[in-house]
């Protein structure tokens, strides 16, 4: 049989209009009028919503428009011709605009000529708005209103659809044109529906029950309510119906038709089911997550996967997956026949469902065949050159590997199969770290690809090996962990006789070439390293100095002199060294090693004795008023702080004395020392005192009757009263400590169930406005418009994960999605960390997440806006640092008046003025009189106060008076609330709670090269877009510092320069850089699709499909990594045959 033909198209553009009544009629394959489905028999009624004319609706049957059976024809449109013209919900806004904004007796913009040319088109409709005279026909103007959610007023009066649809016919395209909106794609009157589109069968199909019911589609229920509605209008204006009875019908008509585009409309009931379940129409099928364009089209389900529990395995290959047989058996592989393997695939074919066997063949029409016992002969006799068998998984097959949720880039990798026995996925544990799994009953999946194409690509691309050094940060991803660790540890520090250092490195797959009668440990882990004068052994077999995951020097090392696959093998022979070593040796680890000894817990009692002094000092010194207050903070504010400073550093000094009698040869010792497992942290926590419990950024509050729990006295603040936990896990904690640590523990887990959506919309917002930012063939950086975001990837052009090697980044690489996954994973993990670390002070993500959002929100003001003031050489001193401090900070009226009198009688107010207030902020009564002048007021000096003539004010304007001197600033600059003077170095800064960077920098004694903000928007006004570009990179800096993590600054760059590249600074927000995306299908995907959808047919806007999400939504090949369109060839000799060439001279 010959192949059918194969036509191959690719969709360019898309581009968006309202389809007119005409264009209905053309489409229609059908006209819809009755509501019946099905007659007597169960067969689709001609004329009925499931006329075979729009679709198969069976797999018996074939479509009465195109031929095609069920999974051939794709449906076709019907019709519905409304009794009366409806309105269409969606574009009522729109309407109303074209209503208020045009004449309804010329059909011209309600503007003059001269002024239309002075405003946009946006402008210009609102100008025109409700105007009382055409200033073109000079005829008066009725006011329409409108009622949500679908009716329109003049005064008294209703305005029907056909009323409405005979003012807007009026419009002309010329006048249309004028407001920005494009008359070949939308017309103001094709919104008043006389055609109603009956979406086809496939767009709503029947399922059948297991009663043999048919169960029918929300849409094809309402259509049918729109249906019958439609017929009794019908039937009552051919009989000739009172006007009331008219209108209610008509009423009920629009009401059907506007559930059916949109059930959620406020004012009116939501179309419902019997059992009271809403109905889900139009926009609930399109919007949202579980909508038609993020959960059917941006996200697909796929056949070919499986999915079951991880569990560990150190004998297989770092590039290797263990698949149970069960699996192998079922996820198949479509490989094609030739006269080279025909026979082997006939084997295959005659096994059957017996692995390795194959469990169906692919014909070359399509068509696919199910090998049975009875069927195995006669389709090997078929099988020829052109078929495809879908044989079972095998070893060495490639599938990919994936655990959710996929965080990075690479958590979905390449692995080969090996087929074993049990029922779980088995994986070596160097590899499980890129995937963010464990082995206590995580989940993963499988996916096989099924063309050459996809396996090619797999293989080149997705491989292990192609992965092990992260986008993110340079830092290797796969690497040694927990025994491997240890093993290779205590294995350094040991000493072998030939014969065991042989039997030892044979069980790695190594020969021993040392000859020596004994071996040291370190000689015996140098025979597994490959040779090399940049490779050295070190003194300890650390995970730092050696192969160990994120930290291994060794790794990048070996792969820079020997490349990846001497740097692939290396780790797995270090693994299985390690492995082998620490199993055959032996290790425990026992309660008793978690302990520390007497002396330890003697230094550490002393530590907390001396703590618990400090904080009765601080506490004495608050009650007597000799604690210095901190700026911005009441006393009993700054105490808090001071104590849980005091409490805090118990748990760091504990840790120092910990960490200093840890004996290095002891398990736990060998352990934290390797970097395997544990820390000096968990061994203080667990042998000698938990410490300080914070929640909420401070100690545990009262909430028991002045007290924390009803066990301590009313008042109490003492240490042990506000959650410093003394006792250690070991002894054992009391009632009160297990409350506490339970506290913080459980607001960890709150904090965790509350933040983790919020990271991975940031994560979804980031991906959404970066994705289509990927390094074009000349080494810039561009977005699918083709603007320019950077000159060079990073500002060097070089690979992330090729630092150490120096490589350049390839054309293709889809640098905004690495950008913003490197975020992405971080921000998740800051969160997933406060889980794991409740209650301690150092790791809180409150600071970090929410500020990480507010950057790349780009709001106008930042939750608590600040600036840190270096000082000029001259005032670089602590005396002038606070002089200046004092007279930046903002001092209002109402902070040293100690009381304002109003006199009714006298027309006057007075100001009476405190004179410790006034010290403090080193201002005069007389420099307050001369400020109140300058801001407009009649005031002068009188003793100690100030005196406000109020002559011409009645009694309201004096209050307001009043109120208004309580906020007018004396001296300071505005917005700068609070000040406080660090030290820093050699430098005094000055910190603000506040930003006014413009005043800020002509202040005098303030070094101009040397102010910050975190206002970015107020940088950008003041210094220009570079130097805001420089703020974002700076605090998004502070906040990864913050939490200790580690993105390469090249990324910082990257989403620095996307925020700044236009010249303005832009969000990572729906209405910022992804507003500005040309893409629809891009903003759809994001936000709610059916705006974006109506706003596109307003505009007539096309859709160039030149990123990423819109071609996934189409099923096309996405623009960046392999699709990057265009070939680079480099031409190195003549384009043209040179004997060609001479003859074509001659002719």
């Amino acid at each position: 049989m010959a192949n059918p033909e194969v036509v191959k198209k690719q969709v360019k553009s898309l581009r968006f209009s309202l389809v007119n009544p005409e264009q209905i009629k053309k489409l229609s394959t059908a006209k819809i009028v009755t509501p019946e489905l099905y007659d007597i028999d169960g067969f689709p009624v001609d004329g009925g919503l499931m006329d075979l004319r729009l679709g198969a609706v069976d797999p018996g049957v074939r479509c009465r428009t195109c031929g095609g059976r069920l999974k051939e024809c794709l449906g076709h449109p019907g019709s519905v011709e409304m009794a009366r013209p409806i309105v269409h919900i969606k574009y009522i806004p729109l309407i109303e605009l074209f209503l208020r904004s045009f004449c309804h007796a010329c059909g011209k913009l309600t503007l003059e000529d001269e002024k239309q040319k002075k405003y946009t088109p946006i402008e210009r409709a609102k100008k025109a708005r409700d105007k009382k005279k055409c200033p073109h026909c000079s005829i008066d103007l009725e006011k329409i209103k409108l009622e949500k959610p679908t009716s329109f007023y003049t005064g008294k009066k209703r305005l029907f659809p056909n009323e409405i649809r005979e003012m807007l016919v009026k419009i002309k395209d010329e006048e249309i044109k004028k407001i920005g909106v494009n008359p070949k794609t939308f017309r103001p009157e094709w919104a008043i529906l006389s055609q109603l589109l009956v979406p086809s069968v496939t767009m709503r199909p029947s399922i059948t029950l297991d009663t043999g019911e048919r169960s029918e589609d929300d849409l094809t229920h309402k259509i049918s309510d729109i249906i019958r509605a439609n017929q009794r209008l019908w039937e009552n204006l051919n009989a000739g119906a009172p006007e009331v009875i008219i209108e209610d019908l008509w009423d009920l008509l629009q009401y059907h038709v506007t559930t059916f585009f949109d059930n959620n409309i406020s004012k009116i009931p939501p179309a419902r089911h019997r059992s009271g379940q809403p109905l889900k129409t139009i926009t609930e099928r399109i919007k949202g997550k579980e909508g038609r364009i993020r959960k059917n089209l941006a996200g697909k389900r796929v056949n070919f996967s499986a999915r079951t529990v991880v569990s560990p395995d150190p004998y297989l290959g770092l590039d290797e997956v263990g698949v149970p047989f069960e699996v192998a058996k079922i996820i198949t592989v479509a490989e094609g026949v030739t006269s080279t393997n025909l026979e082997y695939m006939r084997a295959l074919v005659r096994k059957g469902d017996q692995h390795p066997g194959a469990n169906y063949v692919i014909r070359p029409d399509g068509k696919k065949k199910r090998i049975t016992e009875e069927l195995k002969e006669e389709i090997c006799a078929e099988l020829g050159p052109g078929y495809k068998v879908e044989r079972h998984l095998m070893d060495g097959d490639i599938v990919l590997f994936n655990r959710h949720p996929s965080l990075h880039k690479q958590s979905l990798m390449a692995h080969y199969v090996r087929v074993l026995p049990y029922k779980t996925f088995r994986l070596h544990p160097a590899v499980v770290f890129p995937y963010n799994a464990d082995f206590d009953g995580d989940e993963v999946n499988i996916h096989s690809p099924q063309t050459e194409e996809a396996r090619s690509e797999a293989e080149t691309l997705l491989n292990i090996k192609h992965n092990i050094i992260s986008s993110k940060n340079n830092s290797n991803l796969i690497g040694l962990i927990t025994d491997a660790l240890t093993g290779n540890y205590i294995l350094g520090k040991d000493i072998f006789s030939k014969a065991d250092a042989d039997q030892t490195l044979f069980s790695t797959g190594v020969i021993n070439k040392e000859y020596g009668k004994t071996i040291s440990g370190l000689d015996v882990f140098a025979q597994i390293i490959p040779k090399g004068d940049s490779i050295k052994i070190p003194k300890e077999l650390t995970d730092e100095n050696t192969l160990g995951l994120e930290k291994g020097i060794m790794v990048k090392e070996i792969d820079k002199a020997h490349g990846r696959d001497a740097a692939i093998d290396s780790i797995q022979k270090a693994a299985a060294l390690g492995t082998q070593y620490i199993t055959r040796r032996g290790f425990s680890l026992g309660l008793r090693d978690l302990d520390v000894s007497p002396k330890v817990r003697e230094i550490t009692n002393k530590i907390i004795d001396g703590a618990y002094e400090k904080t009765m000092k601080i506490d004495q010194m608050a009650r007597s008023g000799d604690l210095e207050i901190l700026p911005g903070k009441t006393i009993d504010e700054t105490k808090e702080i001071k104590i849980s400073q005091v409490l805090n550093e118990v748990r760091t000094e504990v840790g120092k004395v910990v960490k200093e009698n840890i004996s290095k040869d002891s398990s736990i010792g060998s352990m934290i020392s390797s970097g395997a497992a544990g820390s000096a942290t968990n061994i203080t926590q667990i042998g000698c005192c938990v410490g300080q419990q914070i929640l909420w950024n401070k100690r545990i509050s009262f909430g028991y009757n002045g007290r924390t729990t009803s066990h301590f006295k009313k008042g109490d603040v003492g240490s042990e009263a506000k959650g410093f936990i003394k006792s250690s896990f070991f002894e054992g904690l009391k009632p009160t400590e297990f409350f506490f640590g339970a506290i913080t523990g459980r607001d960890g887990l709150m904090d965790t169930a509350l933040r983790t959506p919020k990271s991975g919309y940031l994560y979804r917002r980031l991906v959404s406005a970066l994705q289509d930012l990927k390094v074009e063939y000349d080494g810039t950086v561009r977005d699918a418009s083709q603007n320019i975001v950077q000159f060079a990837y990073g500002g060097d052009g070089r690979d992330v994960s090729e630092l150490h090697t120096g490589k350049k980044i390839q054309p293709g690489e889809s640098v905004g999605v690495t950008t913003s996954q490197s975020f992405g994973e971080s921000s998740t993990q800051m969160v997933l960390n406060v889980f794991h670390s409740a209650g301690v002070a150092e790791v809180q993500v409150t600071l970090g997440l929410p500020r990480l959002i507010e950057i790349f929100d780009a709001r106008k003001e930042p939750s608590t806006p600040a600036m840190e003031i270096y000082l000029d050489k001259d005032a670089n001193n602590e005396k002038d640092a606070r002089n200046i401090a004092e007279k930046l900070k903002e001092v209002k009226l109402s902070e040293i008046a100690s009381e304002v009198k109003m006199d009714f009688s006298g027309k006057k107010i007075e100001i009476g003025l405190d004179a410790e207030a006034l010290k403090r902020v080193h201002v005069g009564a007389s420099k307050i009189a001369e400020r109140l002048v300058e801001k407009g007021f009649d005031a002068k000096q009188k003793d100690n106060s100030i005196i406000l003539k109020t002559t011409e004010m009645g009694f309201k304007e004096m209050y307001k008076v009043k109120e208004k001197l309580k906020s007018t600033i004396i001296s300071g600059v505005k917005d700068i609330s609070q000040v406080v003077v660090a030290h820093r170095g050699r430098d005094f800064v000055i910190l603000t709670s506040g930003s006014n960077l413009k005043e800020v920098i002509e202040f005098k004694g303030i070094d101009r090269d040397k102010v910050f903000t975190n206002n970015v928007h107020e940088v950008a006004a003041v210094l220009g877009i570079e130097a805001a570009r420089e703020a974002i990179l700076l605090e998004i800096k502070k906040v990864l510092d913050s939490q200790g993590l580690d993105i390469d600054e090249r990324h910082l760059d990257l989403i620095s320069d996307a925020m700044t590249n236009i010249g303005l600074v832009k969000g990572v927000t729906r209405m910022g850089i992804i507003s500005s995306k040309s893409s629809i299908f891009a903003r759809a995907a994001f936000e709610t699709p059916d705006k974006q959808f109506v706003n596109a047919t307003i505009q007539g806007k096309k859709d160039d499909l030149a990123s990423v999400i819109e071609n996934i939504i189409l099923n096309q090949p996405i623009p960046v990594g392999t699709g990057l369109p265009g070939l680079l060839v480099k031409v190195t000799g003549a384009l043209v045959d040179k004997k060609i060439k001479s003859k074509v001279r001659k002719d």
